[in-house]
């Protein structure tokens, strides 16, 4: 599909966020690839967001846009009987189903993109199929939890559909509407209890209703798949030990699963055709672009000239009531740089175990290979960064290999580092309760092994959320992404001192704080 350049774009609308992931090819090769959410509220895509989307699509006019069913209702039907269906329309899953959706439903997901167009339409349940062909699963019951719906199928022992059902899912809006919700915060622990509840349920009636239908086949395993984590490893273990089944409660990357199915392959799965790409078009269009912006400058120059003064004021005037959130591009570049220089200072014969960071001390719980190691090379590099360095031998006994712990104090600024600064605009339009920044901060972080725990909040001229992160990391350079990351973001979001990371059997476990900036 790709010919020589092109680019492939995911539009996933997330409740009340719409989160763009790019891809850039050349013949087949992934270039540069990219993300970045905004938040909606509208039945059609904004101007703003439609004229980021356009603005790629005329620079690369080889372009695909992909999305999932704005609202999925759809329904697996047996191939046989799917013709018969009216006011449907059907697209491929497998050799035996197809997935129908009303034409009214399909009609709203290609009306919020109409500013756009759109080249494929999937459904959920083209997720778990993906999956299935993907892994060996054989009398499972399979979950896919996506926004607030739960897609469940049930294999046989030879892979094949024998179940399949749409559940809705409780959500956080409507915990508002009950009498016992409180703020946000009560809100919320209310709204994790209940779905964890929910979910138990949904399960327990889905094996009951299978079972009243199907004799054949005996469930033995339950895998549920998440785009955002919302249940904890005790609660899995909880619903294990309830229905004495091996449960695994795993991420699933929705941008790599659309991409995939995009592919020559799965073309004929979407509900659409996709549109057809003219490079002649692309010429015109940016001559026509070219034409504008031209005429543009022109008239801009033009009112500059007459209006110069009055113009001048207006911008002091306004300028004077913007307040400025903390520059977090800045913040986030220090702390990275911080730790960065940390882990460089340590050599291939230190194994660290254990690392403890806050503003002004640092604490690292390692094993050294060699007795001199410290003095010859661990403490001249500390000594850049901390005034004060010590090592304390927790097993002196030992000549050559023994565990340590290095204490730091008094924080040194590291000389000649110039730190990257946030030059753009904060998106200030509206003010985001703590369930809107939860959810985004859960779409913007790694899916996998990721926590994200709201502590409290500060209400000054600024209001700050403050989150508790934990994730689950193979190397530092996991982390360090999450940084690159948050700074591309137009909020200011920042992370926190304390840092904390412990090495396991499973990877490194890392815990940080997260500060989630607007005006009040």
């Amino acid at each position: 599909m790709f010919n020589k350049e092109s680019l492939y774009i995911n539009a996933i609308k997330y409740d009340t966020q719409l989160k763009l992931d790019y891809k850039k090819l050349s013949d087949d090769n992934i270039l540069e690839s990219n993300n970045s959410v905004f938040l909606v509220n509208d039945e059609i895509l904004s101007h703003d967001i439609a004229h980021k989307i356009n603005s790629s699509q005329k620079l690369t006019p080889v372009t695909y846009l992909s999305t999932l069913l704005i609202s999925d209702t759809t329904r697996l039907v047996p191939k046989a009987k799917s013709s018969q269906l009216k006011d449907c329309e059907i697209a491929e899953l497998n050799s035996e189903y197809d997935i129908a959706v009303l034409k009214t439903t399909l009609f709203e997901t290609k009306n919020y993109f109409e500013k756009t167009g759109i080249d494929f339409i999937y459904s959920s349940f083209h997720i778990l199929q993906h999956h299935l062909e993907q892994n060996v699963c054989r009398n499972e019951l399979l979950i896919f939890l996506f926004n607030d719906k739960a897609f469940i199928v049930i294999v046989n022992n030879t892979s094949s559909i024998v179940y399949s059902k749409t559940i809705d899912l409780p959500t956080f809006e409507s915990i508002k509407k009950t009498h016992f919700y409180e703020n946000d915060v009560v809100g919320q622990k209310l709204f994790d209890e209940i779905y964890y509840l929910e979910l138990n349920k949904i399960i327990n009636n889905t094996l009951n209703e299978f079972y009243e239908k199907e004799s054949k086949t005996f469930v033995e395993k339950i895998t549920i798949l998440y785009v955002s984590k919302q249940l904890t490893k005790e609660q899995i273990d909880s619903l294990s030990d309830e229905f004495l089944l091996s449960i695994e409660y795993h991420a699933i990357n929705i941008d790599e699963e659309i991409f995939e199915l995009s592919k020559d392959k799965h073309l004929k799965k979407s509900f659409v055709k996709p549109r057809k790409k003219s490079s002649s078009n692309f010429i015109f269009n940016s001559i026509i672009l070219i034409f504008f912006i031209a005429a543009f400058f022109g008239i801009y120059k033009l009112y500059i000239n007459i209006d110069e003064k009055p113009s001048t004021k207006i911008e002091k005037t306004i300028s004077e009531n913007i307040i400025k959130l903390p520059n977090h591009v800045m913040i986030n570049s220090i702390i990275k740089k911080r730790v960065e220089s940390i882990f460089n200072s340590i050599p291939y014969d230190v194994i660290i175990k254990e690392l403890k960071l806050d503003e002004d001390n640092l604490m690292l719980k390692g094993t050294f290979l060699r007795q001199d190691t410290f003095i010859k090379s661990v403490q001249p590099e500390l000594e850049k960064l901390y005034s004060s360095n010590v090592l304390i031998n927790e097993n002196k006994d030992k000549k050559y290999i023994f565990d340590a712990i290095i204490k730091s104090e008094d924080e040194i600024e590291i000389d000649n580092i110039t730190y990257n600064k946030f030059t753009g605009k904060y998106i200030v339009d509206e003010f985001l309760p703590i369930s809107r920044v939860s959810e985004q901060l859960k779409i913007l972080l790694p899916q996998k092994e990721t926590i994200v725990k709201f502590k409290s909040s500060n209400n000054n001229d600024i209001t700050k959320y403050n989150y508790l992160i934990s994730m689950l990391v193979q190397t530092p350079k996991e982390f360090f992404e999450i940084f690159e990351v948050l700074n591309r973001e137009l909020y200011s979001i920042n992370i926190a001192y304390p840092i904390n990371m412990t090495k396991t059997q499973a990877g490194i476990e890392v815990e940080f704080n997260l500060v989630f900036n607007q005006p009040k």
